[in-house]
């Protein structure tokens, strides 16, 4: 479980460091037992170097610290986190944190703001490159020599591709294509970025274990952090090309997160503190320029490590830390084992689904046909999934019927799945659109499976044509707030299709009366946005 990537125990040991291992061995430098006061500390792989550097001085100080340092990287840090019960935690970026719901975790101040005991506060950091061949930069700086510029043309050249560590096991990974795919998210909303994200995997080489994402061919791209990319410089080549970005400065940011039982401890908040007023000493910054880190809470907060002078200057705008539903965009475009859910599509078949798609001669019935076809192949077998089709007076007295019952994608309900999806077909003179809501969330409530996440995805025209109905907006809400239940969630997701202005009144008066069960309405108005939701709901749902 714990990766000693930069750090060998003998080093760790002559600094007077306590190595915990994941069968519970250890070592401990004689002569260091003097010093009483103990925290633990679960730190990245490439910041453990720094806390190395520090710790005789903070074990001989009159006021000593003896650090217990477990290196632990990615999403496992976490559960290593718990296992130690350690005091603190710097993670390589602050998006992990998002991935740690029930850690109890000193948290971010309101608006991001550093919170009680430090939390938040960034000790270190280090940019995020492209390395690619000099041809292909020509390429990235044609079309505006941005990040922006990496994801356009991962989804529309055929010869550019990535490369990038393994997401799951090391920031430089997750920050670096999450970032890429947020500039999608900036300007086309999370469906697009969702989608361009599905796309770019498919030309992306995953470099796992300990090896950087440096390019192997031609047309790669690769993505590495300036502290592992300083010392490949000089074996890049003549033919090789460094590009920072000119649209957003892309960075791991090393990050404190204290847990609140020790800082409820007096001994062990004060020995924390030391730690982190250290950080930002003239030693602490040293420390943190020898690991080939930079040091944001420095005089110079922008001042690059030994070695990283000749790379290109970063850009001014910082991308924002990626929050949790964006991190698990990219883990479970990585991880088919993340897309487990149990998800139930309904989807109108009113007489309005058989108008054509902006933009496109198929009609809207027919793109979610083939929308929903590509689920099978896109949610792993421990799913599952079922399918109705709602107008009105389907199946007396329901006005939906059921198509596909929501069971395990066998290889026989992969098979029923393509069938039902591709035989989808608009048959109805009405659309009962909230006795359909209310009745997709009971059934999916009805069948929830602990731990496992369970959606309703309701695909419309957006109109409700009941006039007989008791069943009006205020009813509708009223009842789910009557069925709520934390112990059974359900992500509730109309999809509305039609132009964003004229049915921007409707859908925001949709959205409200969903607010008891936490719906999402999201508005489509182009062809393409509709495969781009089937691909955004398998990679973690709707709700960002």
């Amino acid at each position: 479980m714990f990766a000693f990537l930069l750090l060998g125990l003998p080093a760790l040991v002559a600094a007077g460091i306590v190595v915990v291992r994941g069968d519970g061995w250890s070592a401990l430098a004689p002569g260091r037992a003097a010093c009483g006061q103990k925290i633990k500390v679960v730190a990245a792989s490439s910041f453990a170097p720094v806390l190395a550097a520090l710790a005789p001085d903070l074990a001989k100080a009159d006021e000593c610290v003896r650090m217990d340092i477990v290196v632990a990287d990615g999403r496992a840090a976490p559960d290593t986190v718990r296992q130690t019960s350690a005091d603190l935690w710097i993670p390589d970026d602050t998006s992990w944190v998002g991935t740690a719901p029930d850690l109890d975790l000193a948290r971010l101040g309101p608006e991001n703001t550093i919170g009680v005991g430090g939390a938040g506060t960034v000790v270190a950091d280090s940019p995020i490159y492209m390395v690619t061949d000099a041809p292909t930069a020509t390429k990235l700086r044609a079309a505006g020599d941005s990040w922006l510029a990496l994801a356009n043309l991962l989804d529309t050249d055929p010869g550019v591709r990535l490369a990038v560590r393994e997401p799951g096991t090391s920031g430089d990974g997750m920050v670096g294509a999450g970032s890429m795919a947020e500039t999608i998210w900036e300007g086309q909303g999370m469906d697009a970025s969702a989608q361009v994200l599905s796309r770019a995997y498919t030309k992306t080489r995953t470099v796992r274990g300990g090896a950087l994402a440096l390019p192997e061919k031609p047309g790669e791209v690769g993505l590495v952090a300036e502290y592992a990319l300083v010392p490949q410089l000089s074996k890049l080549g003549p033919d090789g090309a460094v590009l920072a970005g000119t649209d957003w400065r892309v960075s791991l940011r090393y990050t404190w997160f204290p847990t609140n039982a020790a800082l409820a401890d007096e001994g062990r908040a004060a020995a924390l503190g030391r730690l982190l007023d250290a950080l930002a000493t003239q030693d602490g910054s040293a420390a943190i320029a020898a690991a080939g880190l930079r040091t944001p809470r420095s005089d110079e907060p922008d001042e690059p490590p030994p070695g990283a002078e000749q790379l290109p200057a970063l850009a001014g705008k910082q991308m924002p830390y990626l929050g949790a539903h964006h991190v698990d965009h990219v883990l479970a475009t990585w991880y088919a084992e993340d897309r487990q859910t149990d998800l139930l599509v309904v989807v109108d078949v009113s007489g309005s689904m058989d108008d054509p798609a902006p933009g496109s001669d198929q009609s809207l019935i027919r793109l979610v046909a083939e929308g929903c076809a590509q689920l099978e192949n896109l949610l792993p077998d421990d799913s599952r999934l079922g399918v109705w089709e709602f107008g009105a007076q389907l199946d007396p007295p329901r006005d939906h019927r059921e198509l596909l019952p929501a069971e395990s994608l066998t290889a026989s309900h992969r098979k029923a799945t393509a069938e039902v999806c591709d035989g989808l077909k608009t048959h109805s003179n009405g659309t009962k659109l909230y006795e359909t809501i209310l009745a997709a969330y009971k059934s999916a409530q009805d069948n929830a499976r602990k731990d496992v996440p369970n959606r309703v995805l309701i695909f419309t025209d957006g109109r409700n044509q009941d006039a007989g109905s008791k069943l009006t907006l205020p009813g509708l809400t009223a009842q789910l707030a009557a069925l709520a239940d934390e112990e059974r969630p359900v992500s509730l997701s109309v999809v509305v299709f039609g132009d964003a202005e004229a049915t921007k009144g409707s859908s925001a008066e949709l959205e409200k009366a969903l607010e008891p069960a936490q719906g999402y309405v999201d508005t489509l108005a182009t062809a393409s946005e509709v495969s781009a939701v089937f691909i955004h709901v398998a990679a973690g749902g709707l709700h960002g």
